[in-house]
């Protein structure tokens, strides 16, 4: 076997690198670039100069209307997933596991902020790319001790993340207990002290992606067949020398990075203040910035015949590597409103609106058009009208006309412009039913229909329900695709690299939390919840269920089944919290298996036996 040298390496990375830019960089790229431009209410291109150039927003009114439907989707209950045991032993385990891995995820990172992003991509620009990762962190913080005797000063400095830098020693007298046990004043040898004390915790990250700086080979269909993706992303000279590397190759290829120049990346930062050349970079060398390019890849590095995958960071387009190390996986999770199949990229909602956001642009141009030529139209004029006068409009503006020329001789007749504006609202109305039949946002949801009120209740349910399954359906694919994914991400990483029992307050209760002997692969379920358009559906079978359980308690004669336990109760009571908009269930009912078990009433010893106490008497 001959390993791969590091030249064969920079080759297949730069490879890699150059051929995923390319196919990013290219239609992909413009498609994005087009979608955002449209979502911000840019201009089309195609505006004339003195007509109307009104742009109607229809890509962001879709999405940002589906927004809060998805994210009230996945927030509404306590647990966004819930792990499932895999044998009757793992169900304390799996328990526990849901409750961590939440916890992680609402806590330790900002999870609403990361769902609202994450999503808002997705329906933007084709896909939502998070990355999931260990990050291990170490803090310095300085702390003084004053007054402190020897034996405190031996077990201060015990510690092994405590470094002493300043120190005095000094006689005074001090309180001690005396040999009859009664507080009394001795001197004694006193200790002043300034220490740095380090602290090391490790925690899990998780950070959207911007679709700019994602890449992943053209042929791949998922992200776990992949054979090439990676994070490509601008960091400072003093951000990458912090973190260890060489400050002089650093330095050197700094000079010859090129700048950021995607499409979507632009049109994102148009309204920012970008510095501009000869700025901050050339004042501050450490604040220059240069491409670091995260890729994990299947490569035959060490020669036997089976490529795996690796993790290997460069600089530039593969000029120098900054690490090169073994990788299981790939700390990514994607998501898609509308799956492509045999393809990475899927469809964005808008995708299916853009086209009807430009024609109803147009004939909004048209119609304001026609209103201005309607309400200030065009004359014909003769030799005898001031010219001045007829180019100046103004209410009560005066038309002069020269000596001898009566108005009634017709020097000053309007060309009439007829209005069509009438003719084009029901265009308008058509585009929006379209709008609707493709996204699901009707104006029903969206609470614009004047003529609901004369509209049966039913009739309107059923119309909304209708149209919910199409954001239903897209809540389905988040939670099934990189929702699921998210949460085995955290688990896998805790399961591996969390090392010492954790303490967090779970239910007014501090719970330690050790998921060095939890399995990994859980079977992972997610627990979508309903819109606001079936919670009140939801809140009637759970109260039906509730009398139901509540008959059969009766009937089994207790709590302790067959049918029906206090377990199945809780759960009830849970679900309608949950669905009353009120969490966690814990603030209004107790789960039954928190409370201490009540032991086994005390059964009174039988009388001895007179004939055993004879013969022990004996």
């Amino acid at each position: 076997m001959t390993k791969m040298s590091e030249q064969e390496l920079k080759a297949i990375v730069s490879a890699e690198i150059a051929d995923a830019t390319a196919f990013a960089g290219g239609r992909l790229a413009e498609e994005r670039r087009r979608a955002l431009d449209y979502y911000l209410g840019e201009p089309f291109g195609n505006e004339q100069e003195g007509r109307s150039q009104v742009i109607s927003t229809d890509v962001a009114d879709t999405i940002e209307w589906i927004l809060p439907s998805l994210l009230r989707i996945f927030t509404a209950g306590e647990n966004v997933v819930r792990f499932e045991p895999t044998g009757p032993e793992d169900e304390e385990v799996a328990r526990q596991a849901t409750e961590y891995v939440n916890w992680i995820f609402q806590r330790d990172n900002p999870g609403f902020l990361i769902f609202y992003t994450l999503f808002k991509d997705a329906l933007l620009q084709k896909n939502g790319i998070a990355k999931v990762w260990w990050e291990e962190d170490e803090s310095a913080e300085r702390e003084t001790y004053l007054r402190k005797m020897l034996p405190e000063l031996q077990l201060l400095l015990s510690d092994p993340d405590v470094e002493p830098i300043e120190h005095s020693a000094y006689e005074d007298r001090v309180v001690l207990p005396g040999p009859d046990g009664l507080p009394a004043e001795a001197a004694a040898e006193l200790h002043d002290v300034t220490v740095i004390r380090r602290r090391r915790r490790g925690r899990v990250r998780i950070e959207p992606v911007p679709p700019e700086e994602f890449l992943i080979s053209r042929r791949a269909r998922s992200l776990n067949d992949a054979g090439f993706v990676a994070h490509r992303v601008r960091r400072t000279v003093s951000e990458l020398t912090a973190a260890g590397y060489d400050r002089a190759l650093i330095d050197r290829l700094a000079s010859d990075d090129a700048p950021d120049l995607s499409p979507e990346a632009q049109s994102r930062r148009r309204l920012e203040e970008e510095a501009g050349p000869g700025s901050a970079g050339e004042v501050d060398r450490s604040r220059r910035e240069l491409w670091v390019t995260e890729c994990y890849l299947r490569v035959d590095w060490d020669g036997d015949g089976v490529a795996e995958r690796r993790k290997v960071t460069v600089v530039g387009d593969g000029q120098e590597i900054l690490d090169n190390e073994p990788y299981d996986g790939v700390p990514f999770v994607a998501l898609t409103p509308i799956i492509m199949p045999h393809s990475f990229y899927g469809l964005s909602v808008a995708d299916l609106v853009m086209d009807l956001q430009l024609i109803k642009s147009t004939i909004l141009r048209q119609i304001l058009d026609n209103l201005y030529l309607s309400n200030n139209g065009r004359h014909v004029i003769s030799d005898q009208v001031n010219l001045d006068d007829m180019m100046t409009s103004r209410p009560g503006g005066i038309v002069r006309l020269k000596s001898g020329a009566v108005p009634s001789q017709g020097h000053v007749m309007p060309l009439e412009t007829p209005l069509v504006a009438a003719a084009a609202f029901p265009v308008l109305e058509y585009l929006d039913g379209v709008r609707e039949g493709r996204t699901g946002v009707t104006r029903y949801t969206q609470g614009l229909d004047a003529d609901s009120l004369n509209k049966t209740a039913t009739g309107i349910s059923q119309i909304m329900a209708a149209a919910q399954q199409r954001i239903e359906l897209i809540a389905r694919v988040f939670a099934e695709t990189g929702v699921k994914d998210l949460f085995r991400q955290i688990l896998r990483l805790v399961g591996r690299h969390q090392n010492a029992p954790r303490i967090i307050r779970l239910r007014n209760r501090w719970v330690p939390m050790d998921p060095r002997s939890w399995s990994t692969e859980m079977d992972v379920s997610v627990n979508v919840g309903l819109g606001t358009g079936n919670r009140d559906q939801m809140l009637g079978h759970l109260h039906t269920i509730l009398g139901i359980q509540a008959q059969a308690i009766q009937q089994q004669g207790g709590v302790d089944g067959p049918l029906v336990r206090l377990d199945n109760v809780y759960n009830t009571l849970a679900k309608i919290v949950e669905n009353a908009g009120l969490k966690p269930a814990e603030a209004y009912f107790s789960r039954p298996s928190d409370q201490p078990v009540a032991p086994p009433p005390m059964q009174p010893e039988p009388p001895p036996d007179p004939q055993l106490l004879l013969l022990e008497q004996q």
